[in-house]
Order: C-alpha cells, then structure tokens, then sequence
C-alpha cells in the first residue's frame, strides 16, 4: 500500500513556500565582519540527546558545538527548543513566541529535527489510521504546512542565518520485513518533505538514512529503541559536518614556543590542560628513538615531551610537575637519554618506564610490543624521519605500531616483531622501502608519494580524512613528534609542509577534505606566514 503524500498537494505546498520565504542568499559565516558561529538547535529527542536507553546525553548538536569550540569558532550554543516527542506543531507554537524569535535572531547558524514524531505519535496511539492511505496524505498535508510556517517564521526574523534540516534514519530495522517496509515509505515521505522545505528556504538538507544503514548495530544498539548510541549522534553529527562545513571560514590557530622544547610544552598544555598519567620523553636533538613513539603516546593518553641528553630542561620538569604523571614512559637508551635525566624525574618520585634498545630498530621494537595487539603493523624506514612521522598520528589512533626498516633489509628486532602482524602498510616510496623489501612484507599496502609532502598528503586523504590538520614543518622532526599525539587525540589529519614553498600536494589535500581549520606547530621559522596565508585561502 503506498503511504506517502500526493505528490501534487506537496508540489502545491512547496510552491506557497517559496512565495513566502525570502529569495536572498545567506552570508557565509566567518566573513570578516563576523567570525565566530552562533548557534541554536531546534528539535525533538535527537535534538534533546536522548539514547538508546532513554537516557539524555550527548546529541549531534553537542558534537558539532564541541567541534566548533575546539577550532576557536563557536560563539555561542543552546538549545532554545529541544523537547523529545515533539511534533512539528509543538515548533511551531514555540516559535511563534516572541521570546524564541528573539534567540533565534541572534544566531547565525540553526540545526532543525522535526518531523518523525508526526506520524510517530499516531503509530504509538492509533496505528489503524496508518492504514488509511486518506488519513496518511492529512498527516502529511499538516507536517508539511507546519513545517513550512516554522520556517517562515525562521526566516522572517533571521533571513540570512545558515539553516540545517534533518532527514530521519530508518529506526525499525528489527521490525518484520512486512511490517518495516511501510514505515520506511513513510520516512521517506517526511524525507521528501524535508528535503523541498530546505530546497525552498535557503536551507541545507542533511541525510542521515544511509548512513545510519551502514550499521544498525553500532548505530542503533537497542532494536526496540528507536534513539542512537553515541556513535550513532556522532555518526549525524559527520552528515551534518559535511554541509556545515562549506560554509566555515578556514581558520588557523598556532601552537609555538620560542624552541623545539618550549613547543612541546605548549602541545602538552593544548591537549593535557589539568594532568596526565604519564609522560613520554624523548630526545629533542635526534630523531631515531622517537620515531615510533607516538602509538604509545596515544594509548597512554600522554603529552610527549622533549630532552637535552644530559639535563633536563628546567622548563620541561615544571610541564611534568605540572601533569603530576604516575610514570615517565624514556625512548630510547642511556646515550639518548642519559641516566642522570632519569635520576631527575625520579627524584620528583615520579616512576620511568625506559624503551632502550642498542638501536633505533630494537627501541622501535621494545615500543611496538608493549602496545595493545592489533592485525596491522605499519614499517617507515628508520634513517629519515619525514614518512614515520607523517603516519605518526594514524598510526597511533589506531594502535599500530610503526616498525622501523632500513630502506633494502629489515633489521632482526623489527623482523621479529612484524611477524606478529598479519598485515603491513610501507610508507613511502622506493627510496626508502625498496620494492624487494617491499615484497617480504606481510599483506602489504604502500602509502607513497614522490616526495614527503605528497606521501603525507596521501595518508591524509587515503588513510586518515578529516575536516582539521594539524601541520608542521617537513624539514624538521620534532613539532611533528610532539603534535601527531594531539592530532590523534583531536581526530585530526596530519600534513608536512615546506616551511617557504607551498606543496601542490598539500593544496590538493586541503580541498579533497574540505579541511576548514589548521593547527600550525611551531614558530614562523618553522612555518613561515606566508604558508599560512595560503592555507587560509587568502590571496
């Protein structure tokens, strides 16, 4: 039985929209006059963050607004009108309210899910009117009227506002074939309706069905609850990025101290703002021990800092005093980090954990087997740092360990250590793992470009897309090390660039991710001002 509204009657509707809702485009947020969102989130339970076990938590406004402050772009948030079972109705009594017009003027961007709950109600208290193909088509005529004056009403009082529908997901995929199918047409119906109210207001529609049908389990956890896990509300909030997200200015922020030193303090400061259980030190003037650092980093949810070899930077031991760390995690062995730096942090009755192999190859080893088991093992040549540290933050989201190999044979350590993995990803091209090295791998993938920039670019894209990057110089180790744990802490891509020359590579990332903000590491020596001119887009 077909369920959804007479396509001429909403077809006439739209039309009436149309005239009423002001024709003008939107401005863009983040235009010079205006950088910062203000943001309001209108709608029923999704909206409220209501869960799978009818609990309130987190929705998808929550995450975006989480986003958005973690990129210094919001303003402002609330939810003047987040209410679970509400109907399209109950929108639009509150939006006529002098007082709710007032809030919405004020904003710049708007988030709306209403509408499920229209025909939602009638399931829950009189489901024989479903049947009825008449009674369909009136609750779909009054959703649809509904619908159209709150968004007249929206516009009206805020005609330039950035204003984002939600289309619904399917929640009845448990339900008997013969008995899903109907309400999946009827959500379509809504869908449809949503979807030509934004098309007539200057509006976004965001889909959620498809996405939310990638996993029902995952997503939907309880089969007779109809409201999303966390993944679930964090799975909306990505639709949702995906159309926001074209429409956000691209910012940058910068993390840098006067040195190598003082700007791992400053990572350690942006990402562990109260304390951490433990600290990773590394050697500041050398690279190889470091190297695999970052996986660990991650599963500790540790700062990485940096050491002169003998002494420990006095500004360094006051960062460690400061997280109050039960252990320090040292890469590497007495020659990296001598005993005498040791003694000092176990003078401040801290207790050290030290990675020490005779090489790079056996410290990387020693890393990797102390990091939780996982099916995949990433392998970077151990003499240059450039492709390791591009994987780092990757890698350590993952909790793959980065093995480290000399560009023609694999050192005994890392040997050992890889046939623990089933599978392996060669970072690089064959300047740096050979193609008969190569081939020894275990189920190998090659993530390499013909330079570093472009091999971190495609990492980025291929292997770990988001819609922020972090950035640090490619000619240098050390802001790369100490900022691929905050990249992965913060779900962020990673790219190298030059510190003088814009990459190609490093363009064709930014606008094949949409990426809308950038985290700079390190001073302007490190990447220079005019680098961060061009990531902004500013001509």
């Amino acid at each position: 039985m077909k369920v959804s509204i007479n396509s001429r009657l909403l077809l006439s509707l739209l039309l009436v929209i149309a005239m009423l809702v002001p024709t003008q485009a939107f401005a863009t947020i983040g235009s010079e006059e205006e950088k910062n969102v203000h943001y309001a989130a209108l709608g029923d339970s999704i909206t409220a963050g209501v869960d799978f076990n009818n609990k309130i938590g987190l929705s998808f406004a929550d995450y975006i607004a989480q986003d958005l402050q973690r990129v210094e772009l919001l303003g402002s948030f609330e939810k003047p009108y987040a209410v679970p079972g509400a109907t399209t109705m109950d929108l639009l009594t509150a939006l006529s309210q002098p007082e709710m017009q007032f809030k919405l003027q004020s904003t710049n961007m708007i988030t709306i899910s209403i509408g499920a709950n229209d025909f939602l109600q009638v399931l829950k208290t009189e489901p024989e009117r479903l049947k009825d193909p008449l009674e369909v088509a009136e609750i779909m005529k009054q959703l649809t009227e509904n619908y159209a004056t709150s968004m007249h009403i929206i516009r009206k009082v805020n005609p330039t506002a950035q204003v984002y529908l939600m289309g619904y997901y399917n929640g009845f995929y448990a339900y008997p074939e013969e008995q899903q199918q109907p309400l999946i047409q009827l959500t379509n119906t809504v869908n449809e309706i949503i979807k030509q109210i934004a098309l007539a207001t200057n509006s976004y529609y965001v889909p959620t069905f498809d996405k939310i049908a990638e996993d029902y389990p995952t997503y939907l956890p309880n089969p007779s609850n109809v409201h999303p896990s966390p993944a679930g509300y964090m799975a909306i909030a990505d639709e949702f990025w995906k159309q926001i997200r074209t429409n956000l200015p691209v910012s940058t922020t910068r993390i840098a101290g006067e040195n190598r030193y003082e700007t791992a303090i400053k990572i350690s400061q942006a990402g562990w703002k109260e304390s951490a259980q433990s600290v990773i030190l590394a050697r500041g003037d050398d690279f190889p021990d470091a190297l695999s650092g970052a996986p660990l980093a991650y599963d500790a949810d540790s700062p990485i800092l940096l050491t002169h070899s003998h002494k420990l930077d006095p500004n360094v031991k006051e960062e460690i005093f400061r997280l109050n760390p039960q252990v320090v995690y040292i890469l590497g062995g007495d020659v990296a980090i001598s005993p005498e730096v040791e003694q000092e942090i176990i003078d401040m009755d801290i207790k050290t954990h030290r990675f020490g192999g005779a090489d790079r190859y056996e410290t990387s080893a020693l890393i990797g087997a102390y990091l939780p088991s996982s099916d995949t093992a990433v392998v970077a040549n151990g003499t240059k740092f450039p492709d390791a540290l591009a994987v780092a933050s990757y890698a350590a989201e993952n909790a793959y360990p980065i093995i480290l190999t000399k560009q023609n044979e694999m050192p005994k350590a890392s040997a050992k250590l890889l046939k623990n993995y089933p599978k392996s990803l060669a970072i690089g091209g064959t300047a740096v793992i050979s193609e008969d090295l190569f081939n020894t791998l275990p189920d190998a993938t090659r993530y390499g470009g013909a330079d570093r920039y472009e091999t971190a670019s495609i990492i980025a894209r291929e292997l770990n897309p988001s819609y922020k990057a972090f950035v640090s110089t490619g000619l240098e180790f050390a802001d790369a090390l100490t900022g691929s744990v905050l990249a992965a802490k913060t779900e962020s891509s990673f790219l190298l660039v030059h510190p003088e020359k814009m990459q190609d590579a490093v363009l064709q990332a930014k606008e094949d991710l949409g990426i809308y903000h950038f985290t700079i590491l390190g001073g302007p020596k490190a990447v220079s001002p005019s680098i961060e001119t061009e990531l902004q887009g500013v001509k």
